[in-house]
């Protein structure tokens, strides 16, 4: 898998963490972004399939369980 490097606030990341103890900068910042394209996701999928809050949520929820399982 290709990897890049960023750069972020150090306060920022530092309540992350406080937030999330345990887990490593690398495994909370993925996650992060993880949960963040499932609402995109659920968002994308109402929208385009007139989909009731239920139905988007179980779309959304199964993308999510997918996509940790790949990144596994």
């Amino acid at each position: 898998m290709a990897t890049t490097t960023v750069e972020i606030d150090s306060d920022l990341l530092d309540r992350l963490r406080s937030r999330h103890p345990g887990r490593d900068d690398r495994a909370l910042i993925e996650e992060l972004a993880r949960i963040d394209l499932g609402f995109v996701a659920l968002r994308e999928a109402q929208s385009r399939n007139m989909l009731n809050e239920t139905d988007a949520s179980e779309l959304a929820t199964r993308a999510v369980h997918e996509a940790r399982r790949a990144a596994q």
